[in-house]
């Protein structure tokens, strides 16, 4: 087994092609902009997407809601790069770029109007305390929308599963070429899955990760396993 840690950075030259080819990522995309795109804000508003990786979610909500101010925050230069290129590529300008760990980050009370992290919560080293700050951080009323990878990766069974779902939209021949160039993605899976199997990143059932988010204020309003079963998806106001 392999003692090392994933390397984010490495993730990201590979991390979109999770959305290009993976249709599970796609419909949890889909899943997380449609909530998105409920709400009610006023203009000027502030929207913080966490653990924001590529600009999955921070680029199409700065695109859908052109008055407001999105803040991409993200650790990662790497990441953070290819997000960039990506709100460059779309004519995206009211995306802001923060490369700082969730630790450096503070917000007034009560100040911020939407909030999505998705898959992030799971690697902070304390992601109880990253969610009581959210809840710090929005307005009364606020939403935000919390994904997170809970259970510990079966990165075979996905293999499997993804591998079935191209051989069908793209045959044999193609699905090999794009599994030999998503070698990198399934390296860095089987690293968090070692990490998550040494309590170094959080370990959680949909229960657990719904009892923390209310342990903190907030109400459900939705609430759903998502992503194969390994993630739980969840809409909250403050």
């Amino acid at each position: 087994m392999t003692d090392q840690n994933v390397s984010w950075g490495t993730y990201a030259s590979k991390y979109d092609m999770l959305l290009q080819y993976n249709p599970y990522y796609q419909k949890l995309q889909q899943e997380v902009l449609e909530e998105t795109y409920k709400w009610k804000l006023e203009d000027s508003a502030v929207i913080l997407d966490i653990g924001a990786g590529t600009g999955n979610y921070s680029v199409p909500l700065g695109k859908h809601y052109p008055k407001s101010s999105v803040i991409h925050i993200d650790n990662d230069k790497q990441m953070n790069d290819v997000a960039f290129q990506k709100a460059n590529t779309a004519n995206v300008s009211n995306v802001e770029f923060n490369t700082k760990s969730i630790s450096d980050i503070a917000f007034e009370h009560n100040s911020i109007s939407g909030v999505v992290s998705v898959h992030a919560l799971y690697t902070f080293p304390d992601p109880k305390d990253v969610i009581q700050r959210i809840y710090n951080w929005l307005k009364p009323g606020a939403n935000a929308i919390l994904v997170d990878a809970g259970r510990i990766v079966n990165v075979l069974d996905w293999q499997f599963a993804i591998g079935f779902h191209l051989i069908k939209t793209y045959g044999i021949s193609k699905t090999i070429k794009i599994l030999k160039e998503g070698k990198e993605v399934s390296k860095q899976n089987a690293l968090i899955r070692e990490m998550q199997k040494r309590g170094d990143l959080w370990v959680h059932s949909h229960e657990e990760f719904s009892e923390a988010i209310q342990n903190v204020g907030f109400k459900i309003t939705k609430a759903y396993t998502t992503f194969r079963g390994v993630s739980d998806f969840v809409v909250v106001e403050k």
